[in-house]
């Protein structure tokens, strides 16, 4: 049932950029490519206000510490406030960034798509660190956004790997391989870790395209479990498992604990599906024509 609706402005879908709204307290947050941002009330869908950043917006939507920050095609990132819109600062960063960014203890960090993470103060958008890595001359057009939990930074990276970063040093803690590229072409050797992070109670689950899920400690990096998987879409978790999308459309559940497989939906295979969403008992999917299908979170089933 349709609870209210609104316009977003224009679509995305020719630019290959995902302009996903954000949810921050009671209100929505929402950007589209030609520089309109937009505050919606989330019980009625009422426009609170709208403002505009006449760039291409490329890194969207990220709302948290009395601001709202999109990404533009320019490598430049601009942040608003959160009560009526105007700008308060704009920086610049290394390159486009085309995931949104993390905003937590007066810190907004930000990965562009040369591998370069970079940290800006919340207060004025200076730049207070760069963390830098060599990725590879193939990579899928896209980024893992960057999860703020406690003092460090997680993050994937095109190389396969994931590491955590302290949040207002740039120090690194720690990296490791979900995956070890293989084959005999850049297209064979592509394990992109694209999906954002999920942490639960201090386990951190990272996925690769092409490589493995795996379950590891947020705090020392040690493995826990890991299983083969090929995703790039995005992962959610409940109390007791983690939900993802694989590449070819498959909806599949595994054991947090374990690793174990629980269920693997295999109906939408080729339905082009984005991340799935656990919602109050449900995983809730979306697909190239629009259609959302709910399944139940203990078997799969429609």
């Amino acid at each position: 049932r349709e609870v209210w609706t609104a316009d977003t402005g224009a679509s995305a879908a020719k630019l290959a950029v995902i302009l996903s709204p954000v949810l921050d307290g009671d209100a929505i947050y929402t950007s589209d490519p030609k520089g309109r941002v937009r505050a919606f009330a989330a019980d009625s869908g009422r426009r609170l206000w709208q403002a505009r950043v006449k760039q291409l917006v490329t890194g969207a939507t990220a709302a948290g510490d009395g601001l709202v920050v999109v990404a533009t095609k320019k490598g430049e990132v601009i942040a608003l406030d959160r009560a009526d819109g105007h700008r308060l600062w704009t920086s610049g960063i290394s390159s486009q960034a085309l995931a949104p960014a993390a905003i937590g203890a007066g810190v907004v960090v930000v990965q562009s798509v040369d591998g370069k993470l970079t940290a800006l103060s919340a207060a004025d958008g200076k730049r207070l660190w760069r963390y830098e890595r060599t990725e590879p001359p193939l990579s899928l057009h896209g980024t893992a956004r960057p999860v703020i939990v406690a003092d460090a930074v997680l993050t994937g990276f095109a190389s396969g790997k994931v590491a955590a970063v302290h949040l207002q040093s740039g120090k690194l803690l720690w990296e490791l391989p979900v995956a070890q590229p293989q084959g005999r072409n850049e297209i064979e050797r592509l394990v992109d870790v694209d999906v954002s992070p999920v942490v639960v109670r201090n386990v951190l689950y990272a996925a690769s395209y092409q490589g493995k899920i795996i379950a590891l400690d947020a705090q020392s990096g040690r493995i826990l479990w890991s299983r083969d998987v090929s995703t790039f879409s995005g992962m959610d978790a409940d109390a007791s498992n983690i939900y993802l999308t694989d590449d070819r459309g498959n909806v599949m559940a595994f054991d947090q604990r374990t690793g174990a497989s629980v269920w693997k939906q295999e109906q939408l295979r080729a339905r082009q599906l984005n991340a799935p969403r656990y919602v109050d008992g449900l995983v809730a999917v979306g697909d190239l024509e629009g259609y959302v299908h709910w399944l139940s979170s203990d078997d799969g089933r429609f």
